[in-house]
């Protein structure tokens, strides 16, 4: 989703924001493809794992989606400031609930047929699967009807609806923000909430008992809500970008350090608490950094704003069909984790070139703006300018 113009500042677009959300999805691509090879008990697997690839997987874990739900708050409140609550919830229903239901019956099937073969709990063919066991519409894993990692569009679609009133309340109020030191300090809750809920409510994505994961990323959408309407938040977060690093990298190497000593273990208390103010630090630090350096477009951004949404929706499944076929080959793992992340790059830019951009149908269940052929990278160039 593209941002928003700013009422307050009159600038059309804040540029390095979109440039953020779309280096967080590519990541996801390194990220998925890389739970292949962790042994981290994925959709599925590679027999040989990649110890190299675990603590930055687990360190990508705490950062990737926090930043795009940050910035997706964000966009909310560029959104509202150019049209009422009811065209807002109108229009994020078609962003966001159309492609999630699209997702769960044209996307999602996929993976879990997929994995259904890997594991020998199914035989036959692809449709005989979807008819006899998705339609069941048994949820995953007990069944096989899912929203996988669509999750973050359920979840974000939820937090549009109950956070409409409060968002429309502040838009009218304008309470007055003024950017500060006080932003850091957002990580505190965001710990004290991992420590108190997460024992009880381990993180599933199932939206239904899922408490700690969902007031995470809920917090995470306000605080991105009221951060962009604060005045000059972006230029103060550029302007002490590297604070915000250096602040980021100390609490890094702490913790790693702890974790090597034994200090500190995983799943303590003082690890939930460490862990937030280095996902808030850092998050801080993209920001910062994204907004002294990234302020600006191109025509690679100018498609990437329309592209990344539906690779975004289409990456873990074509991951995983392109995996199937190559861990059952005896290449190293490296080699494997370079094919399927490269195929996958290749086959998501292909598809959305070739098939979802040329319909109004297929833009419209994935989530696509504008009309059929518009954005190529040959006229990015144009929109860019």
């Amino acid at each position: 989703m593209t941002l928003e113009r700013d009422m307050n500042t009159g600038q059309s677009r804040y540029d390095f924001l979109d440039w953020l959300r779309v280096i967080a999805i590519f990541v996801l691509l390194f990220f998925h493809t890389g739970m292949l090879f962790v042994g981290w008990g994925w959709h599925i697997t590679n027999a040989e794992t990649i110890p190299a690839l675990q603590w930055p997987m687990d360190l990508a874990h705490r950062l990737r989606m926090p930043l795009l739900f940050v910035i997706a708050g964000a966009g909310m409140w560029y959104a509202l400031q150019r049209r009422s609550a009811v065209a807002f919830a109108g229009e994020r229903t078609l962003r966001l609930l159309v492609p999630a239901i699209a997702g769960m019956f044209l996307i999602v099937p996929p993976q879990v047929f997929v994995e259904r073969v890997a594991d020998g709990d199914w035989q036959g063919g692809y449709f005989a699967f979807f008819i006899e066991r998705v339609l069941r519409f048994e949820p995953y894993p007990a069944g096989d009807f899912s929203w996988h990692h669509l999750w973050f569009i359920v979840y974000l679609f939820v937090y549009v609806l109950l956070l409409l009133p409060l968002m429309s309340w502040w838009r009218r109020a304008k309470p007055v923000l003024d950017a500060g030191p006080w932003l850091f300090a957002l990580g505190l809750p965001l710990g004290i909430n991992e420590a108190l809920l997460k024992p009880l409510f381990p993180e599933t994505h199932s939206l239904v008992n899922d408490w700690y994961t969902f007031n995470h990323y809920l917090m995470l959408t306000i605080f991105g809500f009221a951060m962009a309407s604060a005045r000059g938040v972006w230029d103060w977060l550029a302007a002490n970008r590297f604070w915000s690093l250096g602040a980021a990298l100390c609490i890094t190497v702490g913790l790693l350090t702890a974790f090597a000593i034994g200090f500190v273990e995983h799943d303590s208390l003082a690890d939930y608490l460490w862990a937030n103010l280095f996902t808030w630090t850092w998050l801080l630090a993209f920001l910062g950094l994204g907004r002294q350096y990234l302020s600006f477009s191109n025509p690679l951004l100018a498609w990437s704003r329309d592209a990344s949404y539906p690779v975004y929706i289409l990456h873990q499944t074509v991951i995983i069909v392109i995996a199937y076929f190559v861990v059952q080959r005896p290449w190293t793992p490296w080699t494997k984790y370079g094919v399927v992340l490269i195929a996958t790059l290749i086959s998501c830019v292909l598809i959305y070139e070739l098939v979802l951009r040329r319909s109004a149908l297929t833009r419209l269940l994935f989530g696509i703006k504008g009309k059929p052929g518009e954005r190529t990278l040959a006229t990015a160039r144009t929109a860019a300018s």
